[in-house]
């Protein structure tokens, strides 16, 4: 399922940190360039290059590095 979150304000979910391992950003997508909107998948599991584990999309942490 996709989710609508402000990555400029609000969002520091895993989908959209660099150590999150999703090269292709499959899991993620713009939807309104301009206010800063992107959807992500919420299902989505990949690999933190950061801790070595997998970890969820909406997950977070301290080590969150934007890569939008």
């Amino acid at each position: 399922m996709m989710r609508t979150v402000n990555v400029k304000t609000t969002a520091r979910f895993c989908a959209f940190c660099q150590h999150w391992f999703d090269p292709a950003g499959a899991a993620i997508r713009p939807k309104n360039t301009v206010g800063g909107f992107w959807e992500y998948d919420d299902k989505a599991m990949n690999v933190c290059k950061k801790y070595g584990v997998k970890k969820p999309a909406a997950a977070s942490c301290k080590e969150y590095v934007c890569k939008i």
